[in-house]
């Protein structure tokens, strides 16, 4: 038995950083989206576990997330049959994306497929939860508001998909550095800690609630963010630019598909080397 399936990436639409816990962990809310790209793994029976993947660089111990997945699922459950993965990467390292949560939690659902276990969605909420702090997000893939370390999740509603360009130059952003250097100034600043959850997100509201209190440092330290951040927001048919996550991807919210392209035309053009993906947010994947 052979079979692939899709890993997709997320957005961070607001990221509010509400305090430190006594767990070292920061207490925070935010309201995450999935996305139209993704990585492909693939599933097939083998002897004991074995990950592969096309990047060379890219541990295959339990540093990667989907190996330390798989691990977690055969030790929980007692089985005794193996898997060979093999991730196939177009999500970006050290992005912002959740791409290295997304493969995790895609390896937990693929191996309940593959093993035949048939765990339900909160046995496997709760094992993606051990894994990392926007994992569980990836089992049910659908907008959420997630608060705790990130673990704790209620739904979101979107309405209709949002048009969208990411973009992301040649380097990335660590998390933990993120987190070390948002101080006080940056935690809660600019809006409300919290905001008002509207009915339903949209393409003319979802804008509005754009906020990211890891902004800020991730800016100090690279400053072409922010003038990449300033030139996408002065765009035709941009609604909104904010920084996914810890970083270093940026996205923009933009009024309609060409629109999007027109700006990923733009950026490549202002900024040569540049990563970018024209797609949407979804309402679920």
């Amino acid at each position: 038995m052979s079979f692939r399936i899709l890993s997709n990436a997320k957005i961070n639409l607001r990221l509010r950083i509400l305090r430190r816990r006594p767990d070292g962990f920061h207490e925070l809310e935010t309201w995450m989206l999935p996305v139209d790209l993704s990585d492909e793994i693939e599933f097939s029976a083998g002897r004991g576990l074995q990950l592969s993947c096309d990047l060379p660089d890219l541990p295959l111990d339990e540093r990667n997330l989907a190996m330390k997945a798989a691990v977690l699922l055969r030790d929980r459950t007692g089985v005794k049959k193996g898997a060979k993965i093999r991730l196939f990467k177009k999500i970006p390292l050290g992005a912002g994306l959740g791409g290295g949560s997304s493969n995790g939690t895609y390896v937990l659902r693929g191996l309940n497929r593959l093993w035949k276990l048939e765990l339900s969605d909160d046995r496997l909420e709760e094992m993606a939860a051990e894994l990392g702090s926007d994992t569980a997000f990836f089992v049910r893939n659908k907008p959420a508001i997630a608060t705790g370390r990130g673990e704790k999740l209620r739904p979101l509603a979107l309405s209709e998909p949002l048009p969208l360009v990411l973009f992301k130059f040649d380097f990335g952003s660590a998390t933990g550095w993120a987190y070390q250097h948002c101080g006080k100034r940056e935690a809660g600043s600019g809006q409300r800690e919290t905001a008002d959850v509207p009915p339903s997100l949209s393409a003319q509201n979802a804008s509005s609630f754009l906020v990211n209190d890891l902004e800020p440092p991730v800016f100090r330290k690279f400053p072409i963010l922010g003038l990449a951040k300033e030139f996408a927001a002065g765009r035709r048919g941009v609604r909104g630019v904010m920084m996914s996550g810890s970083g270093s991807t940026l996205f923009a919210l933009t009024e309609s598909d060409a629109a999007s392209v027109s700006l990923a035309d733009a950026l490549h053009s202002r900024f040569p080397g540049i990563w970018t993906h024209v797609g949407r947010a979804l309402p679920g994947c």
